[in-house]
Order: structure tokens, then sequence, then C-alpha cells
């Protein structure tokens, strides 16, 4: 988690030892069953207890290892390569040993397992079905054009089955029940948030804080998320003092503390206290190395929209491209989205249209915002059109992009305020003018998004999956947008929701 090349160098070395000392466990096989393997399944039912452990334990340690790939090389496209090859792999691995583990004669009583020889532990079995619901869990999340590549070379994907496989491996309460524990909190707090929010399982959350909170009552993994909890139920005040809370415990691993900044400075965004926002993303700035391109314009976002002066946000926003990071030859595209925001700061005389609200509506937290601040922010929003209505010149050299981005965070705020047919009014308003937009193209499929989310039900079905899938084409009218696949893995979350019929 530091990103620092002598850390990940170590690592390397550490998971490779580890990687040596399990291949000696595992089952030795012969030259023809090992090329039989690559058409047919390995028969299991000759290894033995700890050699199915051992091939657990490799698939795990060899994803890790893939993980550690994509982050050896930043700069170049083959790490990228050999980190897939390995998760193929791992992915082999797993839906192998659960195929041995689902096997009806496979999985007994204790009496049974003993004279069989087939000793398959709750612990071998749990673990394997973490990592295959995990896979099947993942994967899923993916939109179906990138789904049915990976299926083509044998990937998968199934959400219910998968969640089922590692809500069951929690409740085993074994040695990885913990690590599935992390897993479900980190999907249901996390990912869900910028995903589909409605699929969000409280019952499966306030089940397992209670249950590991009591048991570790000073933990700072679970102390997070129950922060994240009162994120999402709109408590953020309560949030800001567990994250506080988790803050105050003497841990060496500082990212942890990273963690916990960065969930405040959202917290304090929503509430509109833009300068306590970018107080902590200024701190990421200076102390994280995860992403200072994006840290950096943060802090310029949220100190734009606060009422103090600051002198810095020039020279910000001059080193935001330094720092840019690179995945396995690939740039972020969060980071891409920020360098562009920040060069048009700089060549539109230091000004930004709404940044703020902006960065709040990408990261989806407009709708954990209370009813208060949404008609504050509705305020802010209709007193920046009446701006670019009546300034002459404006600001920028692209008002009619500022103009559209207002109706669109208009229609957003509007919606959630419970007034759908007016935002439905405001996106179309808006949606008349993109063939107009001159720089951010990316507003019009995210309008488009939007105004499918809102027509969405009964009859409206049609029209909602016909704008959806304009929204998911847009990238064949312009080629590259910023944030296109955050945007992608949402259409598909909402797609798979509404009726074809």
């Amino acid at each position: 988690m530091t990103f620092d090349r002598e850390n990940i160098a170590q690592s390397l070395v550490d998971i490779d030892a580890a990687m040596q000392v399990i291949n000696s466990y595992r089952h030795k096989d012969g030259m023809i069953s090992y090329l039989i393997s690559y058409v047919k399944n390995r028969d299991f039912s000759t290894f033995t207890e700890v050699e199915i452990h051992a091939e657990l334990l490799y698939a795990e340690t060899l994803l890790v290892r893939a993980v550690l790939t994509f982050a050896e090389d930043q700069d170049s496209l083959v790490s990228f390569v050999k980190g897939a090859f390995k998760i193929k792999t791992c992915h082999s691995l797993f839906k192998e040993l659960y195929t041995c583990v689902s096997d009806k004669e496979a999985v007994k009583t204790a009496e049974e397992r003993e004279s069989s020889g087939k000793y398959y532990t709750d612990e071998i079995v749990g673990g394997i079905n973490i990592g295959w619901g995990a896979f099947l869990l993942g994967l899923s999340l993916l939109p179906p054009k990138i789904l049915r590549l990976l299926e083509f070379v044998g990937l998968q994907g199934d959400k219910m089955l998968g969640h089922n496989l590692v809500v069951e491996s929690e409740k085993m309460d074994i040695m990885r029940s913990f690590v599935a524990a992390n897993g479900l909190l980190n999907y249901q707090t996390i990912v869900l948030q910028f995903i589909k929010r409605e699929e969000y399982d409280s019952n499966v959350v306030d089940t397992i804080l209670a249950k590991y909170l009591d048991r570790y009552p000073g933990s700072v993994t679970f102390g997070f998320y129950d922060g994240r909890r009162a994120v999402i139920s709109g408590e953020l005040k309560k949030a800001i003092k567990l994250y506080e809370k988790c803050e105050e415990s003497p841990i060496d691993w500082i990212q942890v503390y990273h963690l916990c900044y960065w969930e405040k400075m959202w917290c304090h965004a929503m509430l509109l206290q833009w300068d306590q926002a970018a107080f902590f993303a200024q701190k990421l700035y200076k102390e994280s190395k995860w992403s200072r391109t994006l840290f950096g314009y943060q802090y310029l976002a949220f100190k734009f929209m606060s009422d103090s002066e600051s002198n810095d946000l020039e020279e910000i926003a001059t080193l935001v491209p330094k720092y840019q990071l690179k995945i396995g030859g690939k740039h972020l595209h969060i980071e891409k989205f920020a360098i562009r925001k920040a060069r048009s700061f700089l060549t539109n005389d230091k000004f930004l249209c709404l940044p703020g609200l902006e960065l709040l509506y990408i990261w989806r937290f407009i709708p954990l915002m209370s009813r208060e601040n949404k008609e504050i922010i509705l305020q802010m929003i209709e007193g920046c059109l009446d701006d670019i209505a009546n300034i002459v010149p404006y600001h920028t050299q692209h008002p009619l992009d500022d103009w559209f981005l207002c109706n669109l965070l208009l229609a957003v705020v509007t919606a959630e305020l419970g007034d759908h047919e007016h935002a439905l009014s405001l996106l179309r308003t808006a949606l008349q003018s993109e063939d107009n937009i001159q720089v951010d193209h990316f507003y019009i499929p995210y309008a488009h998004f939007e105004l499918g989310c809102c027509t969405q039900g009964g009859e409206k079905n049609i029209q909602a999956r016909a704008h959806l899938r304009y929204a998911k084409e847009f990238n064949n009218k312009v080629k590259s947008y910023s944030l296109e696949n955050r945007l992608l893995f949402r259409i598909h979350a909402t797609l798979s929701e509404i009726p074809d019929k």
C-alpha cells in the first residue's frame, strides 16, 4: 500500500520465498498428468489434505504476486500482461479446487472423511470458497463487453453465487473468516457505493460489524468500516469521530491514517466545509504516494470552493501533472481528469466551475448529503447559472460546457430532492445543446445515464434502456472521454436491473 519501489521489491522477495516453500508441498504431477491438465481438470482424488491445502495457498499467494507484478514495473505493458496471466492461472486453480470440494462425494462427515481418505476441513473448504467467490463476484461487476471477452478465455462471473460463497465462508468462523469479513465489508460499503448503491445490504454489514467489533473493540480495520457505515447512513459527523478514533490507535501502518484522511476529506466536503476538506486533501498530497496528482487537484478544487484566500493554487495546478502514475503501463483515468482540470484552471484565468460539487458528483457522494445541504448547493448552482448568463466576458473560453455541467448537477440534486419531472426537464434541455460542447464531452454520456436512471420504471423502461445504451456506446461517437470506465460500470449495473420488456 505504500507504492514505494523498495517496499514493492522486498514484498516480491518475500512472496517468492513463500511460493518456494508452498511448492515443496504441492502434488508432483507426472509428465502425462501435466500435459493432460491443459485440456482437462486435474484429478484431486489422489491428493492428500496437505497437498490440497498447498494448492489453495499457492493460488492465494499467486494472486498477491499478480497484484505486485502490476506495481513492479509501472511504466511497462509487460507487467500488465504478466500479471494478467498470473490472475488467469489463479482463476483456473480456484475453479478446479471449488469443483473438487463441492463434489457430493468429497464433502462428508468427519467419520466418512477419515474412512474415505478425503479430508477436506472447514479451513480448506472455506478458503477455496472465499477465493472462488471473490473471483465470481468481482468478474460479475465488469461491463458485458469485457466480460464476454474474458469468458472467451475461460473466466466467468456470477454475482449471486460469488457473494453467497463468501458469506458462507465468513460464517464458518475459520482462520480466513477475517479475510471474508473484510472482503464483504469492502464490497458492501465501498464498491457498491460507486456502482449500485441500491444493492447495499445493511443486514450483512451490521451483522459482521457487531460480531467483530465485539471481538476486537479496538480494531482499526473494523473501526474504519464502522465509519463507512455511518457515511452511507448519512451520519457524517459520527463518521468523522469514528475515523478520528482510528487515528488514535498507535500503529506503524501509516496508510491506515491516509484512508481516514481520505474519508474525512469527503465527509467535510459533503458538509460543505470546504476548508476542512482542502486540509485533508493537502495532508494526503504531502504524505501519501497513492496519487499526488489526484490529491493535488482535490486540494485545488476544495480550496477554490472556500471563501478563504490561498496563494498556492497556481503552484499546485502546475505541479499536478508532475506526479502522474502508471499502473501496468497505463495512466489512471481519474488522474487524466485531474490533470485536464488543473490545466483548465491555469488557462482560464484561475477559474473552475463548481469543481468541488463536480468531484462530489463523479464520486457519487451527493446522494449521501443532508436535504438541507442539497438545498444549499441548489442555490450555489443557480447562482453559477446566473453568472454564466450575465457576466460578459465570462470567466472561461467555453461557457456552454459550464452551463451544461450546472444543469447536470442541478438535475441530479433535484432528483435527489424528489422532483424527478423537473430533473428530466433539466437534462433534456441540456442535451439539446450536446453538439455544442467543446471540451468536457464526458458530461454528455453522464447526462444520458442520469436520464436513463430517472426514466426507468414501468412503461418507461424502454426509454431508460435507450438512454443507457446511448451512454454506453458514446465512445463510438467520441473516441475517448474522461471517466469513461467508471460510467460503464454504473451503466452495466443499472441495465442489469431493468427488464428487457
